[in-house]
């Protein structure tokens, strides 16, 4: 993930950023989906709320657009999945210099 020029996105879709990835094979009929962040590590100093918005797209077997909604994979085979992360400040608050750490899973049930 990057920081945005303004520091209130900090995101994989910011430039030099890049979404985790993953490799489904299934037999088709299960879905897919991301758990809401529920852990995250922030510097002491970054004391402002943040909003984690989870979203992943495959392509392969099957082909999804990014959503953050639980979604069916029905074609049996092998799909990439893109796992982005945003994290985004409202109102005058800014991301603070540091390390971030998330966690995002990604189900397939």
């Amino acid at each position: 993930m990057t920081v945005s020029a303004n520091l209130q996105s900090l995101s994989s879709h910011n430039a030099g950023g890049s979404a985790g990835s993953a490799q489904v094979d299934t037999t088709g009929g299960v879905t897919l989906s991301v758990d809401p962040v529920t852990s995250t590590t922030v510097p002491a100093s970054d004391t402002t709320a943040t909003t984690w918005t989870p979203t992943f797209a495959t392509s392969g077997a099957q082909t999804i657009a990014e959503t953050g909604t639980a979604t069916a994979l029905t074609v049996p085979g092998t799909s990439t999945v893109a796992v982005n992360l945003d994290g985004t400040k409202s109102g005058s608050n800014r991301f603070s210099a540091g390390n971030y750490q998330a966690t995002v899973t990604l189900r397939c049930e």
